[in-house]
C-alpha cells in the first residue's frame, strides 16, 4: 500500500472556476453541527429538495439533508460562477446525480454521516466519496456478512482487536465510494467487490471469474476521530486537494487550512 499526501493548496478563499483544474480532485468537508447558516442553505435548495427535506420524520435528519445539499449547491455555484439556485440536476440510469447543461465537464459526489459532510469535485473524471460514522451500537459483523467478499470475511476473522473494526470500516467506505464513482447504485452488490490486501484496483467478482478494473484509484481518508472515509477517482494520476470549510458568525465562508480536515494538522490520502 502506497501513501499519497494531499498537497498544500493555493486555492483562493472561495472556490472559483479557475481553481479546479483538469486532473484535480477537490474534497471539502464541513461540520454540520454549525447550525446558524441553515436558513441560508435552505434557501439554496430546489422546490423538490425542500419537499424531500420536509418528509423526514426526525428534525435532525431533515437538518442534515438541508445542510449537506445546500453546501453542495453553494460550492458548485462557486466553481461554476453561477447562482446555486439556478443549478438543475438529473439522475443517471443507476441513480447518480449529474448537472443538467451547466457544465458537462464537472463531476461531483456527496456523502454525509452524523456531523460530517464531504463533497468531492473534479473535471472530466468520475469521483465517488463516502463517509461513515463509527457507530458503537452498530453490529459491524452483521454488516460485514453482506458487504464483504468471502475472502475479506476470512481476513477479518483472522484479525483481532481494533485493527479488525478499522479494516472493516476502511473496506466498507471504499466499496461505497466505488459504486458511487462508477454509478452502479444498487446493481452491484458490495460483497462482489474485493478491496482487501494489496490490490491496486477494485476487483469485481462476476460468476465467471475476477474482473480487475485498472481505471479507478482508491484512497482512504483519515477524518475526524470516530469517522471513516474514502475517495475513488477515475484515472490514477489525480492531484488531490483537501479543504476544511468554516463558517464565521457573519455567515461568510472561511477556509481554515488548505490541508486540514477536522482535527488533523496535516492531511494524508492513503492510496489502497
Amino acid at each position: 500500500m502506497s501513501t499519497k499526501h494531499a498537497e498544500r493548496s493555493d486555492c483562493p478563499r472561495r472556490p472559483t472556476p479557475s481553481s479546479l483544474m483538469n486532473g484535480d480532485v477537490h474534497i471539502w468537508c464541513a461540520d454540520m453541527r454549525e447550525r446558524w447558516l441553515e436558513s441560508v442553505l435552505h434557501g439554496l435548495l430546489s422546490e423538490e429538495e425542500r419537499i424531500r427535506a420536509s418528509r423526514f420524520a426526525f428534525e435532525e435528519d431533515r437538518r442534515r439533508y438541508v445542510h449537506a445539499h445546500g453546501f453542495l449547491r453553494m460550492l458548485l455555484g462557486r466553481y461554476l460562477d453561477c447562482s446555486p439556485t439556478s443549478l438543475q440536476f438529473m439522475v443517471g440510469p443507476n441513480g447518480k446525480p449529474c448537472l443538467l447543461s451547466k457544465d458537462e465537464t464537472m463531476r461531483f459526489n456527496l456523502s454525509h454521516a452524523r456531523a460530517l459532510v464531504l463533497c468531492a469535485f473534479s473535471r472530466d473524471r468520475e469521483v465517488g466519496v463516502d463517509v461513515e460514522w463509527r457507530d458503537h451500537e452498530l453490529s459491524w459483523r452483521d454488516v460485514a456478512s453482506y458487504t464483504c467478499s468471502k475472502r475479506e470475511q476470512a481476513i477479518l476473522a483472522s484479525m483481532n482487536g481494533p485493527a479488525q473494526i478499522d479494516t472493516f470500516y476502511s473496506w466498507w467506505t471504499l466499496k461505497e465510494a466505488y459504486v458511487k464513482a462508477v454509478g452502479a447504485g444498487l446493481t452491484l452488490p458490495l460483497n462482489r467487490i474485493d478491496v482487501a490486501g494489496k490490490c491496486e484496483w477494485p476487483v469485481v467478482d462476476p460468476a465467471d471469474g475476477d474482473l480487475r478494473d485498472p481505471r479507478w484509484a482508491l484512497f482512504t481518508l483519515p477524518l475526524w476521530s470516530g469517522y471513516a472515509g474514502a475517495l475513488v477517482t477515475e484515472g490514477r494520476d489525480a492531484k488531490i486537494l483537501c479543504f476544511q470549510w468554516r463558517w464565521d458568525s457573519a455567515a461568510v465562508p472561511v477556509i481554515e487550512s488548505a490541508t486540514s480536515c477536522g482535527e488533523r494538522k496535516d492531511y494524508h490520502a492513503h492510496q489502497s
